[in-house]
């Protein structure tokens, strides 16, 4: 199977329009599935031709169609035959819950994301501290400027942010300005 999205429509049953000679991978039907009763669902789905007949039941996966048209059809998807069934003009075609959907539905969960693969979450909500949840990796690039990380978070912790605010206004190395002024200080004490 694949990692696809297979379509459904409930209660979806026509006729074939033609006879669909075994080895065929088109064929026509007298009505398209539809989701609503006028639009056309889309491919990939999965149709049972002749459903009511044990020895001539046959899963097919459409993977192109306009229409009433199937353009592309995979046939025997269950491996029932040992060559594809040729099914009369007038043979019913329904749309019915089949074992490929729910191997389709397995494969994209196994596709999806694992421990190993890079995946891209768009408005998703990760829990840091949440059981078994952990974010590595993160540099000073993957830092928003707007992030407004609390100065706290900085080394030891011991400077509030409002301290470290103050260093927005310092034009030069804080130490040679103490320094400076400290010397200044001296000579004003000794009298200079």
């Amino acid at each position: 199977m694949t990692a696809q999205e297979v379509k459904f429509a409930n209660f979806y049953e026509s006729t074939l329009n033609g006879v669909l000679a075994s080895g065929a991978t088109s064929g026509t039907i007298t009505a398209a599935p539809t989701s609503n009763g006028t639009s056309n669902i889309s491919v990939p789905y999965y149709l049972v031709i002749d459903p009511d007949n044990a020895s001539t039941r046959e899963v097919v996966e459409v993977t192109a169609a306009s229409g009433t048209t199937l353009s592309t059809i995979v046939r025997d998807k269950e491996g029932r035959h040992t060559s594809d069934p040729t099914h009369a003009d007038g043979t019913v075609v329904r749309m019915a819950v089949v074992k490929e959907m729910f191997e389709d539905l397995h494969d994209r969960i196994d596709a999806g994301v694992t421990a190993s693969s890079a995946t891209t979450f768009t408005n998703k909500v990760i829990d840091a501290d949440a059981t078994g949840n952990n974010i590595t990796n993160i540099e000073n690039a993957n830092v928003k400027a707007a992030a407004a990380i609390d100065a706290t978070k900085i080394a030891d912790g011991s400077v509030t942010s409002a301290e470290f605010q103050y260093l927005s206004t310092v034009t030069s190395n804080v130490q040679t300005q103490l320094d400076s002024k400290s010397s200044i200080g001296l000579v004003i004490a000794l009298g200079g």
